[in-house]
């Protein structure tokens, strides 16, 4: 028993030593940051807005549906966007295009429910630079104008669009796992 407490002392000095090496050793191993490294891309959060994931763009469209949708209907405590991409295009040398059926949904909280306060549909396509701050929202016009502006704004990804904007049982899938 003795020795194994002995030899148990030795590894974790071993392991302790190793683990926390020397400066020259941590010196070598350390990467150099050069100007460009600095050059990082712009971060938006989106998990503030429901969006689990990593993509920049989508995290956008989450927090500009969030802030700034929102803002067009009833006070509430909790802005939730439903957000189905279509399509992004990157291919203007100064902007984003986000293709996509865009829906704010706002609750109160009371106790652990959520209540419905207001809301909307926003098909359309987001503008945004670089940054990914959105500069410009094309929305699908109501009523009588819906089929003629949706197939302006989404041109080829009208099909498309029409395909997701029918399918109310995905979206409330995806609201469910927003939400």
């Amino acid at each position: 028993m003795k020795k194994l407490i002995v030899l148990f002392t030795v590894l974790v000095m071993l392991l302790g030593i190793s683990a926390c090496g020397s400066k020259e050793e941590a010196a070598v191993d350390e990467p150099e940051v050069t100007v460009e490294d600095s050059k990082a891309e712009p971060e938006v959060d989106g998990t503030a807005y429901g969006y689990g994931g990593s993509d920049p763009v989508e995290a956008a469209v989450y927090k500009f549906m969030a802030e700034e949708v929102s803002q067009n209907y009833s006070e509430a405590e909790i802005h939730i966007p439903t957000v189905n991409i279509i399509h992004i295009d990157f291919t203007p040398e100064d902007e984003i295009l986000v293709y996509g059926d865009f829906w704010i949904e706002n609750y109160n909280i009371d106790g652990d429910t959520l209540k419905s306060v207001s809301g909307g549909h926003h098909p359309g396509v987001i503008h945004m630079n670089k940054n990914y701050d959105v500069t410009i929202f094309d929305q699908v016009e109501d009523g009588d104008g819906f089929e003629a502006s949706a197939k302006k704004l989404f041109g080829e990804e009208f099909d498309n669009f029409m395909k997701i904007y029918s399918d109310s049982d995905a979206r409330n899938e995806l609201r469910k796992t927003t939400v």
